[in-house]
């Protein structure tokens, strides 16, 4: 059994983000927001129920490959109705209940774990995480007692002029004794200003049963903020990529102008890489050791090996680059490409489905489009892999050694076999054999290797 069960709070739409997509599925840092707090309550060991709601559907399948239990909340009737929907795991669990929000992107394990052993510590009932704020408005007031207990916490809409006043708030994070927080549940009425069932109630109900109520004050504040609006996403945007790009500069890689650097979390940077300004990361990218990446590129789901370096301005897809290759300037590849080591890609070159391999080709002006290029093969510049005839695409096959000439079109489905050549300006509408060199609209053979007998 675990020790820690985690209730994430996600049934809201957020209408201040006045979008069509449920707030705690915009991104941040390249992925939605409720996955940043998802994956760090699950690093916790602990056992992580998600309360769903609007957009129900869209958040759980989001959420499919996390190890998390869902609860559905018909009608959004304030956070503790929320709460009640996960009655039946909180039944089952003996010991701390963390309940946070699915719009708190900034939360740290440090800081959660610090809370929940204040918790034990002091034998609490309920643990409440606070803040200082000296701008107070919009937030719940921590009321304390003599003991700087809490005896309550009170919604600003509920709030006299003398609460109001109160500069310590709260940050929506609690740690409950699963025994009492089910019991404070079932007190709960909607008897306030916004006619909701408050969680915050249950503080109440806590203190006046006997039990502590502590607050653990947090340094830093921003790890709290909620997003309500895009405002706060973009606040939160830079304070994660901060984070990100520290990371990566206390492991080893070098980042030339880090505000100017756009790195997604889950982005895997080896040491001694290099990052030149203006340039964005994303995804599932992963960059080998002594790389260099030039400025304004943009790397998305690829994988780029060592000693590689990206010139600027080269746009990488969902593709593989392999070691000790040059890419760019002004280079395009799309998705399903593999680049092997040693490989040359020019500036202005589009790739697609494409294959290279190891030690090959292709320097500049160039379309290379679902074909497979062998090993030491030289692509002219110019050259146009024609794929498409209309309806249907089709693969070529340029095979080890080969030398294309500037300005050669080859029409899929065709094959170029090792040693081949091509004139400039050549069309190749049929096979060219082994050490064959073929010119002209269409393409003839020119000449063989005497080694090949005649053509």
């Amino acid at each position: 059994m675990v020790d820690l069960l985690t209730l994430v709070l996600a049934a809201g739409k957020g209408t201040r983000m006045k979008s069509n997509l449920t707030k705690v599925l915009h991104p941040v840092a390249g992925k939605p927001m409720i996955n940043h707090i998802i994956d760090v309550v699950t690093e916790m060991r602990s056992e992580v129920v998600c309360i769903v709601g609007h957009q129900a559907e869209a958040v759980m399948s989001e959420l499919k490959d996390k190890d998390v239990n869902f609860c559905l909340q018909d009608k959004q009737l304030g956070t503790g109705h929320a709460v009640r929907q996960a009655a039946k795991y909180i039944k089952k669990h003996q010991g701390p209940v963390l309940v946070v929000c699915g719009d708190t992107p900034l939360l740290t394990k440090k800081t959660l774990e610090r809370l929940i052993d204040k918790h034990k510590l002091n034998r609490a009932g309920v643990s409440v995480l606070t803040a200082y704020r000296e701008n107070p408005s919009g937030y719940g007031r921590i009321v304390r007692d003599n003991r700087d207990d809490i005896t309550s916490i009170v919604e600003e809409k509920d709030a006299d002029s003398e609460t109001k006043e109160i500069k310590e708030v709260n940050s929506g994070v609690y740690c409950f004794d699963s025994e009492l927080l089910l019991d404070g549940l079932l007190s709960l009425t909607r008897e306030n200003a916004q006619g909701e069932y408050y969680l915050t109630d249950v503080v109440s109900y806590a203190s006046k049963d006997g039990a502590r109520v502590i607050p653990v004050m947090i340094d830093n504040t921003e790890e709290v903020m909620g997003i309500n609006n895009r405002k706060h996403l973009a606040r939160a945007e830079k304070v994660l990529r901060q984070r990100i790009n520290d990371y990566h500069l206390e492991n080893g890689v070098t980042i030339i102008d880090p505000d100017t650097t756009y790195i997604d979390s889950q982005v895997v940077i080896d040491q001694d890489v290099t990052i030149y300004p203006f340039t964005y990361i994303e995804g599932q990218t992963r960059i080998g050791s002594d790389t260099i990446v030039g400025p304004h590129n943009r790397l998305v789901n690829c994988e780029i090996g060592s000693h590689v370096e990206l010139k600027s301005n080269c746009n990488i897809w969902e593709s593989i680059v392999g070691n000790n290759c040059l890419v760019g300037p002004f280079a395009y590849i799309r998705p399903g490409c593999r680049i092997e080591d040693g490989v040359k890609i020019g500036d202005y070159v589009e790739l697609k489905k494409a294959v290279i391999k190891e030690k090959s080709k292709v320097p500049h002006l160039s379309y290379v489009g679902d074909a497979e290029i062998g090993r030491g093969t030289n692509i002219g510049a110019g050259t146009i892999f024609a794929n498409y005839d209309g309806e249907n695409k089709h693969k070529t096959i340029v095979g080890d050694s080969v030398f294309i000439g500037s300005n050669t079109t080859l029409v899929a489905p065709v094959e170029v076999k090792d040693g081949g050549k091509t004139g400039a300006g050549s069309v190749v509408t049929r096979n060219v054999p082994e050490n064959t060199t073929v010119v002209g609209v269409p393409a003839r053979v020119f000449k063989k290797d005497k080694n090949e007998g005649d053509g």
